[in-house]
């Protein structure tokens, strides 16, 4: 999962601002959280006191929301392939398993649009591996298809 950290400081003219951490790197991610947040409040301004606003103000305030909807679409795409790009670089690698999840149940629920884990957005697909942990913790691998009947038990060490 992203994490942003900051705490919240005082500039230089005694205004509260956002402080970032000294090592802080600039990633799309961060954006669009901010984007979003942004846009969210708006929207949340707009619901509660739209009625109250002259006609004008409101139309700049649903232009305000558009505008960073569409900002937040574009970022979000641009993560969204980021995270394709991550998890078909694991295959690459031949990791013992893509995914871990609780139960049987649970992995036979990763539907077509994906699952995402540490970042990375796993597809159902040959060769998704998948540690169960319920029982004794087993890995299944996706052979010759990608119906819950096509999950095979494969041997291997849960142990990295």
């Amino acid at each position: 999962m992203y994490k942003i950290e900051y705490e919240v400081a005082l500039n230089d003219t005694g205004r509260p601002c956002v402080e970032l951490s000294k090592d802080y790197e600039d990633k799309p991610e961060d954006k669009f959280f901010a984007i979003e947040l942004a846009r969210y409040i708006l929207q949340g301004v707009f619901l509660r006191n739209g009625s109250e606003l002259d006609v004008e103000a409101s139309k700049e305030l649903e232009r305000g929301i558009q505008l960073l909807g569409q900002i937040g679409d574009e970022i979000a795409m641009i993560l969204y392939e980021n995270m394709k790009l991550m998890a078909e670089t694991s295959y690459i690698f031949d990791n013992k398993y893509h995914v871990v999840v609780k139960t049987i149940e649970d992995r036979d629920n990763i539907g077509l649009t994906g699952i995402l884990q540490d970042n990375k957005l796993y597809f159902r697909q040959e060769g998704f591996k998948v540690l169960v942990l319920e029982g004794e913790a087993k890995i299944y691998e996706l052979k010759d298809g990608i119906e819950n009947e096509n999950w095979v038990e494969i041997d291997g060490s849960t142990n990295e």
